[in-house]
């Protein structure tokens, strides 16, 4: 019986250790791929063995000011630094929306040699969303050419191919391979709802069947294409270099998942997709998107989330429920392809503070790390954040009207949020701006003061941001006695020389006035003629019926400036209509801007002193559309558009009241405007940075 069971052991142990080889050698990588999907879950090998990887992810872009993202203008030695950053932040993943510049896996592959922990590459393969604003369906042989050439492109270039001849830019040459570090692509964009309405009326609905993704019957016709193009993505990068990679797609919508109206159903989900045919033409169902086992990666959703989208409007306060329905929809890993949070004064509906329009930096630090953990908790495979650096270049759908888009770059334009997605800042100045309003004052000098009497004196500045002010006296100034009026005429078009409304007169024709009356009640106000609010709320009557037009270009009224963030819309997964919401964007907010200070707050306009005030002020609040060419906005009912017309100064003037009576009367003095070229600028990790840098580095 001893010699029986000491056989049986032996066998036993023989059989273990030859069975757990053979799962062993199934599960280690081969020279193809080193990534691939198990469950809803993504693996990556390290030691000849599976290892689960949680995404923590960001995404980084090649933006810089003074330069676009097309431009590639970003070094070697900036991206080789900000990867640094990236991964002190606890980042393990590294997201890009197209090909970079060759600098940027230059830098990757230097950063990543010899570490037992990259930075990993989720590589992004863009869909050019400009043939779609022309017409063009996106299932066309024009588009579906120019889509399989960009993914081909990146292919070879990520893995160094040296006879790439088929560049963006003929002086770049993309010798590194970094394939070694790509866990997978990105395919698409997040496609607009009515673009896929227009192709599914366009094409027929047929399924797809290639050599390594195919789509079923209930695919819609979008659905069938997008899959013949990871197809084609799959088999181009086996046959070419004998290696694979996971193929995420981007989910167009996630309402169809998470609504409770349109998923009534106790889990909220679609059972059938085929009894909702007219839904199906709205969004893209990753779901529907399969492969077949010679390709070993797998597939992974993705899904853009921006928290003032209006799909998530019902879940306002428990992303994590939101992020559960999406995931558990899915039998695929869910990526968060993109998670941001603006860092701005107009933050649009990011904030779910009614009263205060504004986030600033240590709150988008909080709000991002709160839902970096309802990601986490809810079983999604990992996210991006949404992004590393701020990008100049950006406009929003309620500024880009306002603008000079050739020259967005050139200047940083604090009223768009789209701006102000990242965890780095670039600031005015080469090493700091100009000025911080703060407890100091000693970046201002006599060369600054523009008019003064023997008490009082007002002092300007300017960079590629603001418009700074301050007044100094001899006396200490008290808000309960004291108010501030700075008057500013910009334009020629336009402005009065006296306001019955605040009981002032002017040198020149006002447009704008700086009201300091406290911490609280401190505003920007501009003179009606030159609202631009106003004028787009009644632009289409007016342009129709002039003769209803009540303005006059001298009219005695000042009104408060406001701005729209929120259009009146529809949401779909509450079955109503949300009322339009504007902002007091013209309201000043106190506090301390020099990031040095303990004090800081990245929003505040304004700060007091015993007996002085700093102000600044957006160049967009004052109705500039590029201040690096001195540009502002023309005449609105004479041109009835924003037209640009190129001013030299501004003139400016200080009143100050006291139990509302004047005291002082500075008069309007011209201020030299200073126009540049290419901006000047210092990066700055703002506290988000710290904030996300230490929960990321929890585990």
């Amino acid at each position: 019986m001893k010699k029986f069971l000491i056989i049986s052991t032996i066998i036993f142990i023989f059989l273990a250790s030859h069975i757990s080889k053979f799962i062993s050698d199934k599960l280690r990588s081969t020279d193809s791929y080193f990534t691939k999907v198990i469950d809803k879950d993504i693996y990556v090998t390290k030691n000849d063995k599976w290892e689960k990887l949680y995404i923590k992810g960001i995404n980084l872009t090649s933006t810089k000011p003074g330069a676009y993202e097309s431009e590639n203008n970003v070094t070697y030695e900036e991206y080789l630094s900000w990867i640094s950053l990236i991964s002190d932040m606890g980042v393990n993943c590294i997201r890009v929306p197209n090909l970079m510049g060759y600098d940027f896996y230059k830098a990757l592959e230097e950063f990543n040699r010899d570490k037992e922990e990259p930075i990993y590459l989720m590589q992004g393969i863009y869909f050019d969303e400009s043939y779609l604003q022309d017409g063009y369906d996106p299932q066309s042989s024009n588009l579906k050419s120019i889509f399989k050439s960009n993914i081909k492109l990146i292919v070879d270039s990520i893995h160094g191919n040296t006879y790439n001849y088929d560049k963006p830019d003929i002086l770049q040459s993309y010798t590194t391979s970094v394939s070694e570090y790509v866990l997978g692509y990105t395919v698409g964009i997040q496609f607009a709802e009515d673009d896929l309405i227009y192709t599914e009326i366009m094409n027929e609905n047929t399924s797809y069947n290639g050599k390594y993704i195919y789509t079923d019957n209930d695919s819609s016709s979008f659905e069938a294409y997008l899959a013949q193009m990871g197809d084609y993505l799959a088999n181009y990068e086996m046959k070419t270099y004998e290696s694979q990679r996971l193929i995420s797609f981007i989910g167009s919508s996630s309402y169809h998942i998470v609504s409770s109206r349109e998923n009534p159903n106790e889990n909220n989900s679609i059972s059938n997709l085929s009894t909702y045919k007219d839904a199906a033409k709205k969004y893209v169902d990753i779901e529907n998107i399969k492969y077949k086992d010679n390709l070993k990666t797998g597939i992974v959703a993705s899904y853009n989330i921006f928290p003032s989208y209006s799909e998530i409007k019902e879940y306002k306060g428990d992303l994590k429920n939101y992020f559960e329905k999406i995931n558990n929809y899915h039998t695929m890993p869910v990526l968060i392809s993109e998670l941001g949070i603006p860092s701005s004064r107009v933050a649009n509906s990011f904030n779910e503070d009614e009263e205060n329009e504004y986030i600033n930096e240590e709150e988008q630090g909080n709000l991002l790390v709160q839902a970096y953990r309802d990601i986490k908790s809810s079983n999604c495979a990992g996210g991006f954040i949404f992004e590393f650096q701020d990008s100049w270049s950006r406009s929003s759908w309620n500024t880009k009207d306002s603008k000079i888009l050739d020259r967005s770059a050139y200047w940083s334009d604090a009223q768009t949020y789209a701006q102000s997605f990242g965890v780095m800042a670039f600031d005015p100045g080469k090493v700091k701006s100009v000025s911080y309003p703060d407890e100091s004052i000693d970046e201002w000098s006599s060369d600054d003061v523009i008019s003064e009497d023997e008490n009082v004196n007002l002092s300007m500045k300017s960079d590629e941001k603001y418009l700074y002010f301050m007044i100094k006296s001899l006396d200490k100034f008290d808000f309960n006695k004291n108010e501030i009026y700075i008057d500013l005429d910009v334009t020629p078009k336009s402005g009065v020389e006296q306001s019955s409304q605040f009981n002032l007169t002017f040198e020149t024709p006002v447009d704008f006035i700086i009201d300091i009356n406290g911490n609280e009640d401190s505003r920007l106000y501009v003179h009606e003629y030159y609202n631009e609010f106003t004028f787009n709320k009644n632009k289409k009557l007016n342009k129709t019926r002039p003769d209803l037009i009540n303005h006059k270009y001298d009219m005695d009224e000042f009104s408060k400036i406001f701005i729209e963030v929120t259009p009146k819309t529809y949401v779909e997964s509450l079955n109503s209509f949300m009322d339009e919401v504007n902002y007091e964007t013209g309201k000043l907010v106190h506090g301390n801007t020099n990031p040095s200070s303990e004090e800081f707050n990245s929003i505040s306009d304004f700060y007091i002193g015993d007996n002085y005030v700093e102000i600044r002020i957006p160049w967009a609040l004052l109705n500039f559309i590029d201040p690096s060419t001195k540009q502002i906005k023309d005449d609105f009912y004479k041109e009835f558009k924003t037209k640009a017309l190129q001013i030299k100064e501004l003139n400016v003037g200080c009143t100050i009241k006291e139990n509302g009576l004047i005291v002082k009367r500075l008069k309007s003095e011209s201020y030299d405007l200073d126009g540049w070229i290419m901006p000047k600028y210092h990066e700055r990790l703002k506290d988000s940075y710290y904030i996300l840098k230490e929960e990321l580095n929890k585990e």
